[in-house]
């Protein structure tokens, strides 16, 4: 789309400067700016499920479209399914005796979601959606026939859980430190990629809640190791530049 704006004129009559027949006069416009506007917006291509995932699963699933802060499920409900997250990103949030609220698990974009509920009857975590969120929903019961009918399926399935269960060791690992600069950069190491770039998409007071961290404390250390080189920040990415 082109934009013309005219930034001043001398003349404050439209018509004498547009009458037909009508000369251009380039002391009458001191500036006409054109400007294209070509910008797109790009989003995230979703993930698809693994090639293991056997055909009569994928013909049972559902779509599920999530808003930030929809709740998926609530603690107690009977369980009927189990996910797979195409995109956006989960949390399990438990209920603790005293009324306060616990982080046990944050699930992202290609991760499975609430399959240890397969092993119970009702759902042990409400389930809320961080950010928009899209998944595919599995029949519970299906989910554990496909993995007694099919030892393929089943052992990728144990080897992707496995990956998921030194993530959760890792998590509790980060919890038991007891300062905010060690869980910062703990996270950074664990969860960041290759190059030491952690994608967090979410706003900051998130990441204060998966810490285990008041919001100011979190604040605070990423500005202190900002400023001395230890790690640098754009937006929704956080790159360890140096160990701590």
């Amino acid at each position: 789309m082109i934009a013309i704006r005219f930034a001043s004129l001398r003349h404050s009559n439209f018509s004498r400067l547009f009458a037909p027949k009508a000369r251009c006069d380039c002391r009458i416009l001191a500036k006409i700016e054109i400007s294209t506007n070509t910008m797109t917006q790009h989003e995230k291509p979703a993930h698809v499920p693994p090639d293991f995932l056997p055909a009569s699963l994928r013909n049972e699933a559902r779509s599920i479209s999530l808003s930030k802060g929809e709740r998926l499920f609530n603690q107690g409900d009977t369980v009927e399914e189990l996910f797979f997250i195409e995109s956006g990103e989960l949390k399990a949030i438990r209920l603790q005796l005293d009324g306060t609220q616990a982080i046990m698990v944050r699930a992202h974009a290609g991760d499975f979601f609430a399959e240890s509920a397969m092993a119970v009857p009702r759902y042990t975590c409400h389930a809320e959606a961080v950010c928009p969120s899209r998944l595919l929903a599995f029949p519970v019961e299906a989910f554990r026939d496909a993995l007694a009918q099919d030892g393929r399926f089943a052992l990728a399935f144990s080897l992707t859980m496995a990956s998921h269960a030194r993530r959760q060791c890792s998590r509790q690992e980060r919890l038991r430190l007891k300062r905010a600069r060690e869980r910062i950069l703990h996270l950074l190491t664990c969860e960041g990629n290759a190059n030491g770039v952690l994608e967090w998409r979410s706003p900051l007071v998130e990441m204060a809640e998966e810490l285990g961290l008041e919001p100011e404390t979190l604040y605070r250390t990423l500005r202190e190791l900002e400023q001395e080189g230890t790690i640098e920040r754009n937006r929704s990415r956080i790159r360890l530049l140096r160990p701590g």
